[in-house]
């Protein structure tokens, strides 16, 4: 299976306390490894929210993600690759827009830390997990 990485870190606190580019770099690099996964290529954010939004185009400003978005386009990706969902998006419409265009090129989610993460899930309940686990995720990280 043909995968990206994204990885993003929107504060110095966050480089320091745990969410560092080169931890999340490493983590799916051995995600990737131990899954016998093909990582084409991990795309990168730095200094940037995961709520940042061009709300008159309602478009993403971040130019990694943007690339990476692109870059499906042309590839044919299973997976986007993170550690965490939040890494992707830190805001509802965000994650509508990743979503949409995630669906468009038949690509999921693989988050290291949510194993069960999907966006192509239809049952209801797994809907409310991955809810939860978003939940939690913007509770107790930054």
């Amino acid at each position: 299976m043909n995968v990206v990485g994204y990885i993003r870190v929107s504060t110095q606190g966050q480089a320091r306390d745990g969410y560092s580019l080169k931890y999340q770099e490493d983590e799916i690099q051995a995600y990737c490894e131990g899954n016998k996964l093909n990582l084409i290529h991990i795309f990168r954010d730095e200094g940037i929210s995961g709520a940042k939004l061009n709300e008159e185009a309602l478009e993403i400003d971040r130019i990694g993600l943007q690339e990476m978005l692109a870059h499906l386009s042309s590839v044919q990706i299973d997976y986007v690759v993170v550690l965490n969902s939040s890494r992707l998006w830190r805001s509802d419409i965000v994650k509508v827009l990743i979503q949409r265009e995630l669906k468009k090129y038949g690509c999921d989610i693989k988050s290291i830390e949510q194993p069960f993460y999907s966006i192509h899930k239809k049952d209801p309940n797994d809907f409310l997990v991955n809810g939860l686990m978003e939940l939690d995720e913007r509770m107790f990280s930054c």
